[in-house]
C-alpha cells in the first residue's frame, strides 16, 4: 500500500476531505523532503508541499520528491492553504492530534476556514516499506561498525564521557547522518541505571559496560544496546545476570512473528528474568517501535495493544539493573515478518572480554 493510499484511508475512516500533516516526522515520511516548518495537504485527488523561503528552492530541486503534485513556497501560508481549500472543496480538515499543540490547533482553527477534525496519526507510519527497511538495516550496517570500533579501541582508565565522545566521531566517520539519540555509557555500578549519562567516571578492569547507541540514516534510525566485559574476568555474580539477560532477549526474540500481541514479547522476557529471581530489576518496557522516530507504536511492554504485523520494525531490549553491582541491556533491531522476524541489527550478542 502506498502511502497516498494509506492517508487517504486514514482520512476516509476519520470522515474527513483532506488531512494536514504539520509535524516533521510525518512530513518526511510522506514526502522524503526534511524540513524544521512546513506543512503538506492532502485531498482526495492532490497533494501540496508548503514550505517557506528557506527550504523553498531545496524542496523544488529534490529529485527524489515523493507524492508531492505542487510546492508552494509561504508568507501568509493559512491564506495559501484556504485557497487550496476551496479550489478542492474541502470543508472538514483533518490534523494530528498527536502532534499539534493545543497552541496551534486553536490558530488553525481560527485560521483555517474549514471544520478541523482532530485524528490520531500514531499507526500512519507503523508500517515500514521495502526502501524504509533498506535505510534502517543501513543504520544499523553502520551501528555494527562503530561497535567493532569501540571493541578495537577502548581501554581501561577511558571515562565514559571519551568513549561517548568516541562513539560520535565513530559514526559520522562510517556515514551517519547523526546519532539517533544520546548516547549512553554505563560502566561498573552505573550501569544500575537504565539511562545513566556518561560521566568522568573510569572504565577498570573487571567492569561491565553497557553501551546503548544508534544513528540515522537517511532519516531512519537504528537503536543497539551491548554490554561487554573489560578486562579478562568479572565477577561471577555479574557474568551470571548477563546470562539471564541474554537468555530473556533470546526467548523474546523467537516469539517474535506476525500476529504475536506486542506486550506478549515483554511478558516472555520479563516473566523468564522474573524466574531467575531479578524481576525486580528489571524496571522498563521490553522494546518500541522504530522509524523516523527512535521511539514509536508498537511499543512491547505491559501498555502494549498492537498485535505484530509483517512490516512493524521493533525493538528487543531486556535488561537487569542492581543497584551497587551494575546492570546489563541487551537490544536488538528486527523486523517483523509473516513467518517471524529478520534480524537487522547484527553485532555479536554474547559477552565480549576487551583484553
Amino acid at each position: 500500500m502506498d502511502k497516498k493510499e494509506i492517508v487517504r484511508n486514514l482520512m476516509e475512516e476519520n470522515k474527513v476531505d483532506a488531512l494536514l500533516l504539520y509535524s516533521p516526522q510525518n512530513r518526511y515520511w510522506f514526502s522524503r523532503f526534511n524540513s524544521s516548518l512546513g506543512y503538506i495537504l492532502i485531498t482526495k485527488t492532490k497533494t501540496y508541499l508548503f514550505v517557506d523561503g528557506r527550504y523553498l528552492t531545496a524542496a523544488q530541486q529534490k529529485k527524489d520528491l515523493q507524492n508531492i503534485d505542487e510546492i508552494i513556497g509561504f508568507g501568509p501560508v493559512f491564506d495559501l492553504v484556504n485557497q487550496k481549500l476551496l479550489e478542492n472543496k474541502i470543508s472538514k480538515l483533518g490534523f494530528e492530534s498527536d502532534w499539534v499543540f493545543v497552541k496551534d490547533s486553536e490558530i488553525m482553527t481560527k485560521r483555517i476556514k474549514a471544520q478541523m477534525v482532530s485524528i490520531n496519526t500514531e499507526n500512519l507510519r507503523i508500517i515500514k516499506d521495502e526502501w524504509e527497511v533498506e535505510q534502517i538495516k543501513k543504520a544499523c550496517d553502520i551501528t555494527n561498525q562503530v561497535f567493532e570500533d569501540v571493541l578495537a579501541n577502548v581501554k581501561p582508565k577511558m571515562t565514559e564521557k571519551e568513549l561517548s565522545r568516541f562513539v560520535s566521531d565513530s559514526f559520522l566517520k562510517f556515514g551517519a547522518e547523526k546519532l539517533s539519540f544520546d548516547t549512553i555509557v554505563a560502566s561498573g555500578v552505573n550501569g544500575s541505571m537504565p539511562h545513566a549519562v556518561p560521566s568522568d567516571k573510569k572504565i577498570e578492569l573487571g567492569e561491565l559496560v553497557t553501551l546503548d547507541m544508534g544513528c540515522f540514516y537517511n532519516g531512519y534510525a537504528s537503536d543497539q544496546t551491548r554490554t561487554f566485559a573489560m578486562g579478562e574476568k568479572i565477577d561471577p555474580k555479574l557474568q551470571e545476570i548477563f546470562k539471564v539477560v541474554y537468555d530473556a532477549q533470546q526467548a523474546g526474540i523467537d516469539a517474535v512473528k506476525a500476529g504475536v500481541e506486542a506486550k506478549k514479547i515483554h511478558e516472555i522476557c520479563f516473566d523468564f528474568i522474573e524466574s531467575k529471581g531479578y524481576g525486580q530489576y528489571f524496571t522498563h518496557g521490553t522494546g518500541h517501535g522504530l522509524g523516523i522516530e527512535i521511539h514509536e507504536e508498537p511499543y512491547q511492554s505491559i501498555a502494549g495493544n498492537k498485535v505484530l504485523m509483517p512490516g512493524h520494525v521493533i525493538t528487543v531490549e531486556p535488561g537487569i539493573y542492581i543497584p551497587g553491582i551494575g546492570g546489563v541491556r541487551i537490544e536488538d533491531d528486527l523486523l517483523v515478518t509473516a513467518t517471524g522476524y529478520q534480524k537487522l541489527t547484527t553485532a555479536k550478542r554474547e559477552l565480549v572480554f576487551v583484553k
